[in-house]
């Protein structure tokens, strides 16, 4: 599989699962190949809802607005075969 269809099957996948949830600006961020586990792994952002619980200096600065950026990181294997995997892209702080 390219690169191409690699990201549309991610992009797809990840409609998909968040099907039930209002998301938008779907954006590409990173593509890497994994050649050890033969698979994509393509990050992308997307603004969903902003869910409130976690305490911390962007919580506090995001805590009155509506919806927030996050990033996600969907796993496409190369092969096919299989299904892809979605994972949180975690940043560190700073």
């Amino acid at each position: 599989m390219d690169v191409k269809e690699a990201v549309a099957k991610a992009r797809e996948y990840l409609s998909l699962v968040f099907s039930d949830e209002p998301i938008s600006e779907i954006r590409l961020e990173e593509v890497e190949f994994d050649r050890v586990d033969e698979a994509w792994l393509i990050t992308f952002g997307l603004v969903r809802p902003n869910v409130a619980g976690k305490v911390g200096q962007i919580a506090a600065l995001t805590a009155g607005a509506p919806y927030k950026r996050s990033y996600k990181i969907v796993r496409v294997p190369n092969s096919g075969d299989g299904v892809p995997s979605i994972k949180i892209r975690e940043f560190a702080e700073e």
